[in-house]
């Protein structure tokens, strides 16, 4: 097996994180594979989402 890094965007709900963001952008992430690194990039205020920009890793079959 070997690891596939990916760059990927997401839209992670402010309404929704409960006080903790950190922690809601990493649940978000782990949903699409293991985050090496992730900024925010742009928070939407009349939407309250905030775009984060990522490299996650998977494992790929070769």
């Amino acid at each position: 097996m070997a690891l596939a890094t990916h760059f990927i965007t997401i839209d992670v709900s402010l309404k929704k994180t409960g006080g903790d963001l950190v922690d809601a952008v990493e649940a978000a992430l782990a949903e699409r594979g293991a985050p090496l690194r992730w900024a925010i990039t742009q928070v939407n205020a009349a939407a309250q989402t905030a775009t984060v920009e990522a490299v996650v890793t998977t494992l790929s079959n070769p």
